[in-house]
């Protein structure tokens, strides 16, 4: 059924459990792993002139790499063949789920994995969701794993 599966990372624990689940389904159906992350630029719109905040790059560029090597390793643990790519698109400015979508056309994924906190209300309005935006905007399916709910 999935020949190539994507997953977006970014280190926290929805989306952990975003990439156990595509481990499992990859395995499952004897796909491909793309394992994906975006860097985040967003932070660039706020440049006021105060200190360059492009001196963040540097380490959000290496600190996505650092994910993407520990995500491979997962997925080679559980013997399931992957591949990842670090999207670091400065004009994209914030705009994660695009940036997603945009890497599993290039894939031509068949299933796009992410995970999502499920915020409502005003922490959603204020935070944005690339889950939501994924599910609008995707020409793949997206399959949403979602954080544990707190205790």
């Amino acid at each position: 059924m999935y020949q190539t599966i994507v997953v977006a990372i970014d280190g926290s624990d929805c989306g952990d459990r975003a990439l156990a689940e595509a481990i499992q389904l990859t395995a499952m159906f004897k796909a491909r792993l793309e394992i994906v992350h975006v860097v985040d630029n967003s932070y660039l719109k706020y440049d006021m002139g105060y200190g360059s905040l492009a001196d963040l790059r540097p380490d959000l560029v290496e600190g996505g790499r650092s994910l993407l090597a520990e995500a491979a390793a997962k997925a080679r643990a559980a013997k399931v063949e992957c591949h990842t790519q670090l999207v670091d698109e400065i004009l994209a400015l914030g705009d994660i789920a695009t940036a997603i979508d945009a890497a599993a056309q290039r894939v031509h994924a068949d299933l796009v994995v992410v995970g999502t906190h499920g915020r409502r209300g005003v922490r959603r309005l204020v935070m944005g969701s690339v889950a939501e935006g994924l599910v609008q905007g995707s020409k793949v399916p997206v399959l949403l794993v979602r954080a544990p709910r707190a205790p």
